[in-house]
């Protein structure tokens, strides 16, 4: 680093944090360009110049069962940031999502350094695990949340809190997307993470051959996160009129009609971009079990908490039934604009762009 350079340290664990990530960084930039990053992050990150000290795609971890697995490999990974952030003595630390180890690593950096904690991209304690405030409370200085009634939320609990709008309306803003109008074509999101992916697929596999009995002119886009694993997908694109897909979600989503989506990130792209969709979730029978224990709102869908109510239909677990789900699909074929309607007052609520800009300028004044 440059003699006059400053570090601050940022620690993400996923893709759409790795997202975040990367316009974060871009922002800060171009507020004071003698910053530099280094911590835990992936591809897009790394591409604005960060460093990370592990390799990305082994973060990516959803599940009780599959964190309990590996367990070892995360209290070691903890340890050693910890230590690379004594050792480095970083201006500010940015914690970005990924809860599980972000609020445990907060507790133990606070307890021995006085450096700033920000966390952005909020723990969804307001869902589950509301016991989680006290870690907020005591070892972060600075939550920044994506959704209005976040703020409200913390704030009645006496978090110092900032909303900016939501950085993926600038995202969307900013792409540049084809004017060709999709036909007769459905997408399919599986997740990111490899668990998520597992699970998923087969379920989407099913719905294609059985869709596609019953109309053989529908045609069939499987989105593949980057850094996902292609043997996961080699059974699939063997269906007839099915293309794989890596492009960034909201260039799939101008080119399909219906969305079938794995809950998480890519249902707010729905929204955003008024893509008609319904969510589709399973993870193993005993994290679902847990999960459901702790769980204090009645959907799952970040779309549905937003709107308080169920403008998008959900099929989690046990709920997933090929005909209910194949009939919906077709629902939404014949009838798009009603549900267009509906999501568009959702992403109204998001904010009217220059979220990143905003919060960096938070971040670097802090």
């Amino acid at each position: 680093m440059k003699k006059n350079s400053k570090l601050y340290y940022i620690i993400s664990g996923e893709a759409s944090g790795d997202l975040h990530g990367s316009h974060l960084i871009k922002s800060i930039k171009k507020i004071d360009s003698n910053i530099h990053f280094r911590g835990l992050g992936g591809p897009l990150m790394a591409k604005e110049g960060f460093k990370t000290l592990c390799d990305f795609s082994r973060l990516s971890v959803m599940g009780f069962v599959e964190i309990i697995k590996d367990i070892r490999f995360f209290l070691k990974l903890k340890k050693q940031i910890y230590n690379d952030i004594l050792q480095t003595s970083p201006e500010k630390i940015i914690l970005i999502d990924y809860p599980g180890f972000n609020l445990r690593l907060a507790k133990k950096i606070k307890k021995s350094c006085s450096i700033p904690v920000i966390y952005y991209v909020s723990p969804q304690i307001w869902a589950w695990k509301e016991n989680r405030i006290k870690l907020l409370k005591n070892f972060v200085d600075s939550l920044i949340v994506l959704f209005p009634f976040e703020k409200i939320w913390f704030k009645k609990r006496n978090i110092d809190v900032h909303f900016f709008g939501h950085p993926l309306i600038d995202v969307y803003n900013n792409m540049k997307l084809t004017n060709v109008q999709p036909k007769n074509t459905i997408g399919f999101f599986p997740g990111s993470r490899s668990q998520e992916i597992k699970k998923h697929l087969p379920v989407f596999y099913d719905l294609i051959k059985n869709l596609s009995k019953n109309n053989p002119k529908l045609k069939f886009i499987v989105s593949q996160a980057p850094g996902s694993n292609v043997i996961l997908f080699k059974k699939i694109k063997l269906l007839k009129n099915v293309y794989l897909d890596s492009d960034e979600s909201f260039k799939t989503f101008s080119k399909i009609n219906v969305g079938v989506v794995a809950s998480g990130t890519a249902t707010l792209e729905c929204a955003i971009s008024k893509t008609p969709f319904l969510v589709i979730y399973k993870t193993s029978f005993l994290s679902w079990l847990i999960a459901k224990s702790f769980l204090s709102i009645p959907y799952i869908s970040i779309v549905n908490i937003l709107a308080n109510k169920e403008i998008v239909k959900e099929f989690v677990q046990y709920d997933i039934k090929q005909k209910n789900i194949a009939a919906k699909i077709n629902h939404l074929l014949e009838n798009p604009n009603k549900t267009k309607n509906l999501l568009e007052d959702v992403s109204a609520s998001l904010g009217d762009g220059g979220a990143y800009k905003k919060t960096a300028k938070h971040i670097v004044e802090y």
